[in-house]
């Protein structure tokens, strides 16, 4: 049976709050192989940064994921904290949405990449200097031995992104993660950042969580996420070019006025009892509000909907 770099089965994430056990993400599958470039598309508060945290193993200390997470075919839910710290600092990498504010302001950018080195064995400081240097350059940065000697404040929004993708490249990951990497970059700067990431990751899998149509283009494939459930997932130009699903319909007439910001799940509470959109679905029926309908598969698409 092959292996895929990346495959969730049936993922949960429940929160424990004062009031008790809710839903957070449920019943999450997809896959990811090298090469792929996988869309994580929904609006604000739709579960899909905190399905990348189930996969880091960065969850909040009050939530607790359950289901099959592989990489490279082991389960990463099964491993203990120190074997996750192993995987986290070789096997997968992690772009935040602020470059900036995930670097530290009072170490010069060299030492911060110095300590992720250090981290894969790397520690003679020549050697440190010299592949900082390089990967640098890799990134785009014409001056690099200038950027090693400078402070985060001192680097613009696209200039820090591209020092973070600098050291998730140091790793040679498996599988990248990056969380809305553009939001904040001025356009240039973001197309220049997503071209780098492209040829940087070529041999890994990269998923890509955003609110932008022009980036989930750019991907092979992408999951539609509504209320911590995935309504669509598959081949990404079929979805966006010919969207079938009601939820999915919906995002995509409304752009590019509301940039995915439609149809909110006000309380981040998932449903237990029925599919999540039947209360705004025009296909609703008594069994939506009964049921939640279980992932199909159609061609190259899997969609979550008693109705097509």
């Amino acid at each position: 049976m092959e292996k895929h770099i990346l495959e969730l089965k049936n993922v949960f994430v429940t929160a424990e709050t004062k009031s008790g056990s809710s839903t957070i993400i449920q019943d999450i599958c997809f896959t990811a192989d090298k090469g792929d470039r996988l869309a994580i598309v929904g609006e604000s508060g739709c579960g899909k940064t905190m399905t990348a945290m189930a996969i880091f193993g960065l969850l909040p200390g009050n939530c607790h994921a359950a289901g099959k997470i592989y990489l490279n075919g082991k389960n990463l839910l099964e491993l203990k904290p120190k074997e996750m710290n192993a995987f986290r600092g070789k096997a997968f990498a992690f772009i935040p949405q602020n470059g900036s504010e995930f670097l530290n302001p009072v170490l010069k950018i060299k030492y911060q990449m110095f300590e992720t080195f250090k981290a894969n064995g790397i520690n003679k400081k020549r050697d440190m200097l010299a592949k900082a240097t390089d990967l640098l350059y890799q990134v785009g940065f014409e001056n690099p031995e200038t950027i090693l000697n400078k402070y985060s404040f001192q680097l613009s929004g696209g200039m820090a992104q591209r020092v973070i993708l600098a050291i998730g490249l140091s790793s040679s990951p498996q599988l990248v993660i990056a969380d809305e990497p553009t939001r904040g970059v001025d356009e240039k700067n973001a197309l220049l950042f997503l071209n780098r990431l492209d040829e940087s990751f070529q041999n890994s899998a990269v998923i890509l969580i955003t609110h932008s149509i022009d980036i989930a283009e750019r991907c092979n494939k992408i999951a539609v996420m509504y209320a911590g459930m995935i309504m669509e997932y598959g081949d990404a130009k079929e979805i966006l070019q010919q969207p079938v699903h009601p939820y999915t319909q919906s995002l995509i007439h409304a752009l590019p006025e509301n940039g995915f910001e439609i149809y909110q799940n006000p309380d981040g509470i998932q449903s237990e009892t029925g599919c999540p959109f039947y209360a705004q679905c025009p296909k609703a029926k008594t069994i939506c509000a009964e049921q939640i309908p279980q992932l199909h598969q159609i061609g190259t698409v899997w969609r979550r909907c008693f109705f097509v």
